[in-house]
């Protein structure tokens, strides 16, 4: 399954949010959020994913600068 993805990379903090709002207003999910491996950015990005009350998860224990966001809580596998 391929999702649609934001890549926050060349982002800057400051106009991190107006992108992520942009994308979660027309996007489907599951989505895929890249930020990185800046702890601000993945702060901002959970912020916003929260907003839209959506919930995020770290697509693996070896990317976790990527976030797969989704409806409903996610319990883990």
């Amino acid at each position: 399954m391929s999702l649609e993805t934001l890549d926050l990379h060349k982002v800057k903090h400051q106009d991190a949010e107006e992108q992520i709002a942009r994308f979660l207003n027309w996007v489907d999910v599951p989505c895929r959020i890249i930020t990185g491996n800046s702890n601000k950015m993945k702060e901002i990005t959970k912020k916003m994913v929260d907003k839209y009350g959506y919930h995020c998860y770290n697509e693996s224990t070896f990317n976790q600068g990527c976030l797969i966001v989704i409806e409903g809580n996610y319990k883990g596998f």
